[in-house]
């Protein structure tokens, strides 16, 4: 029997959940317990198990409301999470989701649907159920005998085996990195803890506080003579390039505070080597030009003079042909010597009644900075022993090698200011004294690597807005090394360490084992695996994860000492070569063998490429699973954006175990390919239709893939060929093996039976690079801007050069060209062409070949010049007409309705949002098609 998420899925409501609960931020249930790359919207992982276990019935728009009934996603379940800003029911029923959303709670916060929504939920499913845990407990049992065991074999922050208990599973969660271990175990363990757990992580923390407290004031190392205490120092690199008689202060920017006003200035100090730093209020006018960079002393990687612009230095030729000198692990600050030296500029206090100022640091606080760098020096080496500051060697690698090549840092505690490094230090030293349960250990040790992120020499500060404050140190999937950076007092981070506060307690009732291993050796069933496998080194978690790591090793071998405190990267799923496909083969057969037969998989990843799809399909094809259903849902905020061709969504490939393993001829796969594609679209559309929109374009495409995949993955062989050679094979460069092929084609036929509504009479007339242009231009026409889904449209119709039609390439925001804008190459008056198609001279084609791009060949191109040629008249048809009827001859007339009926979609076009642009050229097609219906021989 297939269940839901096997034949639908609400894609749109789950997109709009899944980018509510991203737009929270630090507001996101996990991400208080600390940072972990690309953790899972819990709304999609509670989908996803429902739809696992929620069984199929033969009346897909029921099954759909009931599905969003019980996810309390329906329009009942909104206005019951409706915060109460909205009270007029027809008012907030008439908006869009996504506006509705604004004034929800997220479904997570509230206890479930309401008495009345169960009765609906119980008589269609055959359930008895008043909540989640009961529903998935019944269904549990009528599928499997027994409550659902899931299970992630790659946990990373913890979201499917957090969000499978907290709905009633049984959870398992592993991961290689030990670091995901420990945020897994505390999801289910801390936040799930139930509010006594919390209370005593809590109360511990605080007390570890206190002490520390205590200890810096009686240091006095963050107070001054004032009564003031610090809470941001803000520190520069300076370096003396050759030629320059003193050290030149390095930032982007020297503006400290937007709000405040604040700004740094440097001036010259008779007899000294070192310039000064002036902290001063400006005017309006000055900020602005501060904002624009005034002052900056290092632009586009050069050092600029700051006395004389016209100067400046490669920073690349500072450091050397030889590169920097390394740094030991004794080494805490720069030695005298060193290209770059580091020092403080400015200090933010805090005065008895609230109030804050920035001032330059005087000889007292310098003096601090000493007492700072020699309390640590005497506590050092024992700290490092006990494991209370970092002792481990940064190994070189993708992300490692930076920190390593721009500042010479070799190990983890040069990431690390020694005022950082002391007060880190000993809150670490006095929270591992306190604390004595395993929550209490996790609580504090998680509690550091927080403060380690948001208080480390990649602290950038952030002066924008009326948020003067030090930034995260990943606020990006990198460790960059920054030439001016932030630090916080203890009063400042103190937050950060408490990572419960605020938190409302969870009581996870059911089985939850987190565990550290290799997912090819795990021997734990479980009836559904949810994984979000690495892929193509799109994140390197076991680099990046060394960050907090390095915080963690020693006292987590205390706390755990059966896993082992090592990201252990020679085991790490990583690359796309054969080692990673075998690494995966191995990995989901091993999870296939453990689960039932009648057991689900869905792999979650976020590649849109038909290559990519060949390759995790024939891995998991290898494994012994066959695909099911595949799904995108948008996962991504805006500022999770970043430049380039990126992924929006997070693509939901749903699997079943092979039982049997016949075998397959691809002249009998082709055609059952092409009737599951035709199938699943029209499927969509008929959901479509039925109400709002739950699928675009990206969502007909990737069910096109899935097809392919459904059809292929039944089969143990194919044309004679076993799946594990396939997998493995040495291919030549650009050579596909079949399997690609395949997906290529169901590519193919999507794109053919998508026809844009209203063109369905011309469209098997019209050439393939026409088919092309016309669809590209439906899509821009619903919003569609992604680059990646004009290439895959291109990929679809076989068009190899789409930038002759192409108005704007840009990654997410691409547009095409109108009749006005294509290139005059492609629109050139050429006549007997439809005769003769070599009278056209050479268009711009594809690089290097000289030959005529295919739209420079089509009835097509001849139209949209006619439409050009009717606005360069001030919308008069004649001279459009007569080029039409000059340039086909006696053709014109068998073509001439195929012509009006594209004029007249080309003048709708302008009506659609976002196309102004095609105002001129949409009239001019208008007016062109009436004249064309009234034309007579």
């Amino acid at each position: 029997m297939s269940t839901f998420i096997e034949t639908q899925f609400p894609i749109a409501r789950l997109s709009a959940e899944s980018y509510k609960e991203r737009k929270a931020n630090n507001g996101q249930t996990l991400t208080r317990l600390g940072k972990w790359w690309g953790r899972k919207p819990l709304i999609l992982v509670r989908a996803s198990i429902l739809g696992m276990l929620m069984p199929a019935s033969t009346n897909p728009k029921r099954d759909r409301e009931i599905f969003l009934k019980i996810l309390t996603m329906d329009d009942d379940g909104t206005w019951q999470r409706n915060k109460g800003r909205n009270r007029n029911r027809a008012t907030f029923d008439a908006l869009t989701y996504a506006e509705r959303l604004k004034d929800c709670e997220r479904p997570e916060n509230i206890p479930g649907p309401t008495v009345e929504a169960w009765a609906e939920i119980n008589v269609h499913l055959g359930t008895r159920a008043a909540s989640l845990g009961e529903l998935v407990e019944q269904l549990g049992q009528r599928t499997f005998g027994h409550t659902p065991r899931v299970g992630d074999s790659f946990c990373g922050g913890g979201s499917i085996p957090f969000e499978a208990a907290r709905i009633g599973c049984e959870a398992f969660g592993s991961d290689l990195n030990p670091v995901a271990g420990l945020l897994t175990w505390a999801s289910l363990n801390l936040l799930g803890g139930g509010r006594q757990v919390q209370e005593e992580v809590m109360r511990v923390q605080a007390e570890a506080l206190t002490v520390a407290d205590r200890q810096v004031t009686a240091w006095g190392i963050e107070h001054n003579a004032q009564g003031e205490r610090a809470d941001a120092y803000l520190y520069c690199v300076e370096v003396k390039p050759e030629g320059c008689d003193y050290f030149i202060p390095l930032a982007p920017s020297w503006l400290v505070g937007e709000k405040s006003k604040v700004v740094a200035r440097w001036q010259c100090t008779p007899g000294s080597d070192q310039l000064t730093p002036e902290i001063a209020v400006v005017s309006d006018g000055e900020l602005k030009l501060y904002k624009n960079k005034k002052g900056a002393t290092v632009v586009d990687s050069r050092v600029v003079d700051p006395f004389d612009p016209s100067r400046s230095w490669s920073l690349e030729a500072l450091r050397g042909p030889e590169g920097l000198r390394r740094w030991s692990n004794d080494d805490l600050v720069p030695r005298p010597g060193d290209v770059f030296q580091e020092r403080l500029y400015c200090v933010r206090w805090v005065g008895a009644d609230g109030g804050r100022r920035y001032a330059a640091p005087d000889d007292a606080d310098l003096a601090r900075e000493a007492t700072v760098l020699k309390l640590l020096r005497e506590r050092f080496a024992d700290w490092q022993r006990e494991g209370f500051v970092p002792s481990k060697a940064i190994v070189s690698g993708y992300n490692t090698e930076q920190p390593i090549r721009e500042r010479g840092w070799t190990h983890w505690h040069h990431l690390f200011t020694p005022r950082q490094l002391l007060t880190h230090g000993l809150l670490a030293e006095t929270s591992g004294r306190l604390a004595k349960s395993t929550a209490d250990q996790v609580g504090c040790l998680l509690g550091l690597g927080r403060m380690a992120n948001w208080d480390s020499r990649g602290s950038a500060w952030m002066w924008h807005g009326s948020n003067e404050k030090g930034d995260q140190t990943f606020n990006n999937q990198a460790l960059n090394t920054l030439m001016s950076y932030s630090g916080r007092g203890l009063g400042k981070i103190a937050p950060t360490f408490q990572l419960l506060e605020g938190s409302s307690p969870i009581t996870v009732g059911c089985t939850c084992r987190t565990t550290v291993a290799d997912a090819r050796e795990l021997r734990n069933t479980c009836d559904l695996w949810i994984t979000d496998p690495p892929y193509a080194d799109a994140v390197n978690y076991h680099e990046l994860g060394d960050f907090f790591l390095a915080w963690y090793d020693k006292q987590l071998a205390k706390t755990f000492p059966e896993w082992v405190p090592d990201a252990r990267a020679e085991l790490a799923v990583r690359g796309d070569g054969e080692d990673f496909r075998r690494s995966m083969v191995e990995i989901y057969r091993n999870l296939a063998r453990h689960m039932p037969d009648n057991g689900l998989q869905m792999v979650l990843f976020t590649h849109q490429n038909p290559a990519v799809w060949a390759d995790l399909g024939m891995i998991l094809w290898a494994a012994g699973l066959k695909a099911t259903a595949a799904w995108t849902i948008s996962t991504e905020t805006s500022a999770g954006i970043k430049k380039g061709n990126y992924v929006q969504g997070t693509v939901c490939l749903v699997l079943r175990k092979r039982i049997a393993n016949e075998p397959g001829f691809l002249d009998e796969v082709y055609p059952m390919v092409e009737d599951e594609v035709k199938r699943q679209i029209a499927s969509m559309q008929a959901l479509d239709e039925d109400g709002e929109p739950n699928f675009n374009d990206a969502d007909y495409q990737l069910a096109a893939y899935a097809a392919a995949l459904k059809v292929l993955t039944q089969y143990g062989k194919l044309d004679g060929k076993d799946v594990e050679h396939e997998v493995f094979a040495v291919r030549a460069k650009n050579e596909k093996s079949d399997f690609q092929t395949v997906i290529e084609r169901a590519l193919g036929i999507a794109c053919d039976t998508l026809v844009p509504r209203g063109l369905d009479a011309s469209w098997r007339e019209l050439s393939l690079v026409e088919r092309y242009y016309l669809r590209a231009l439906d899509i821009e026409s619903r919003g569609e801007r992604r680059k990646g889904m004009y290439e895959e449209l291109a990929r679809g119709f076989g068009v190899t050069d789409i930038r002759p039609l192409l108005k704007s390439d840009k990654a997410n925001g691409t547009r095409m060209c109108t009749p006005a804008g294509l290139a005059a190459s492609l629109l050139a008056p050429v006549h007997g062409v439809e005769s003769n198609p070599a009278a056209l001279p050479a268009r711009r084609g594809r690089a290097g070949t000289g030959a005529p791009h295919p739209f420079a060949l089509s009835p097509l191109r001849h139209l949209m010049f006619a439409i050009r040629e009717t606005a360069a008249a001030d919308n008069s048809p004649e001279p459009g007409r007569q080029y039409l009827r000059d340039t086909f001859g006696q053709a014109y007339w068998g073509k001439r309705e195929g012509f009006i009926a594209l004029l007249e979609w080309l003048a709708a076009l302008a009506n659609a949002e976002g196309m102004n642009e095609w105002t001129t050229d949409s009239e001019a097609a208008r007016i062109l098609a009436g004249r064309l219906r009234n034309d007579h021989a």
